[in-house]
């Protein structure tokens, strides 16, 4: 099985985002906001499932003669054991996902879409106005700052204590 998810993660990650963009365009149109959506997701989707292999296999290395000292069934081992023990990699991959799916996603605003950041930046660019450019930048930024800072690295350090 795994070797199936790691064969479907490779495959997701050699399309470029490009594409991913291009083909929602296509399918969905510039006026609908789905192709941000599904752009950020193609782009996050292969990231955070690479942190929950590599964190399977790190649990599954640590706790192995565990799993064989208790007898646990597959099951047991997997919802008691491996799930619990990935959560802090998940955690981390998350975090990595979401930063690379927000900068991302901006671009699929530009290209093709009908609002947001990303739109905005293009938008002011197309005019030429500068100030308009660095000021939605500016905002894109302090948004993912005070993303990562307030959400996301607390909660990737309340799911680290787990590890000890």
């Amino acid at each position: 099985m795994r070797g199936i998810v790691s064969a479907y993660n490779t495959l997701i990650q050699s399309v470029s985002v490009l594409v991913w963009a291009i083909v929602a365009v296509m399918v969905f149109g510039v006026t609908s906001r789905i192709p941000p959506i599904l752009v950020t997701a193609a782009v996050a989707h292969p990231i955070i499932l690479s942190g929950m292999l590599g964190g399977m296999e790190t649990v599954e290395k640590r706790y192995s003669l565990l799993v064989k000292i208790l007898g646990l069934k597959p099951t047991e081992e997997f919802f008691e054991i491996i799930l619990p023990g990935t959560i802090p990699h998940l955690a981390a991959a998350a975090r990595s996902a979401i930063g690379v799916a927000l900068r991302i996603s901006v671009v699929a605003e530009a290209f093709g879409a009908s609002g947001g950041i990303g739109y905005q930046i293009m938008y002011n660019y197309d005019m030429g106005i500068k100030e308009g450019v660095f000021a939605w930048g500016t905002l894109l930024v302090a948004l993912m700052v005070v993303l990562d800072r307030l959400a996301l690295a607390p909660l990737e350090n309340w799911v680290r204590r787990w590890l000890s």
